[in-house]
């Protein structure tokens, strides 16, 4: 488990080895085994959601610590807050409108096959 945790935290292949204590030989060997592969893949995906998690909780801390700065007396700094404000809001509408269209592309491919999306 712990040579499958260095790998997944992104290790080169002799890192993890020495992490794990084991030969460099014996981390290829193991990572040849597909269900070895699919727990590293599990492992990272585990840690990438909870990234993702501390990511979004602070991402809402930095917008209103962005929207506060909009009310600075320091005209250059609320019209930065602003046109951070507005690029970064343009570029979230753009993701979810696409995120949107892909969705129901996907219904409608389903639909299609004859298959539940």
């Amino acid at each position: 488990m712990a040579l499958a945790l260095a790998l997944a935290s992104g290790l080169s292949v002799l890192a993890a080895a020495e992490q794990a204590q084991v030969s460099e030989s014996t981390a290829h060997r193991y990572l040849k085994k597909p269900a070895f592969r699919r727990l590293v893949a599990r492992l990272r995906g585990q840690m990438l959601e909870a990234a993702l998690g501390r990511m979004a909780e602070n991402m809402t801390r930095a917008a209103d610590k962005v929207a506060r700065l909009l009310d600075s007396a320091d005209e250059a700094i609320a019209l930065r807050a602003a046109r951070t404000l507005m690029s970064l809001g343009l570029r979230l509408r753009d993701s979810v409108e696409l995120a949107d269209r892909i969705h129901e592309i996907e219904r409608e491919l389903a639909h299609r096959k004859g298959v539940a999306p």
